[in-house]
């Protein structure tokens, strides 16, 4: 049951408001060790945060911790598909 989600994100003095990303949609073969594995975010904010790197706005850091909330969101959701699973097992 993946869906859409949208949140502001800040990176140091960036501001990127109405951020779109999907949690549990993409699953990719490669990288299942990953934090943020099963969620996707939108190319166009994740090109600016570079670019805010690139010119010296932000750091790395900052730019890796403003998708903390999208973290968090995942988190969240992998425990909830967990409990349900649960459910339908025990059931």
């Amino acid at each position: 049951m993946p869906y859409n989600v949208t949140r502001d994100i800040t990176a140091g003095p960036v501001v990127l408001p109405g951020v779109a990303g999907s949690i549990g949609a993409v699953y990719s073969e490669h990288r299942t060790d990953k934090p943020g594995w099963g969620a996707t975010v939108e190319l166009p904010a994740v090109l600016e945060l570079l670019a805010a790197i690139e010119t010296g706005q932000i750091t790395a850091l900052q730019a890796q911790a403003a998708f903390r909330p999208f973290l968090a969101r995942l988190e969240e959701y992998d425990r909830e598909m967990d409990n349900l699973a649960d459910r339908f097992e025990n059931s």
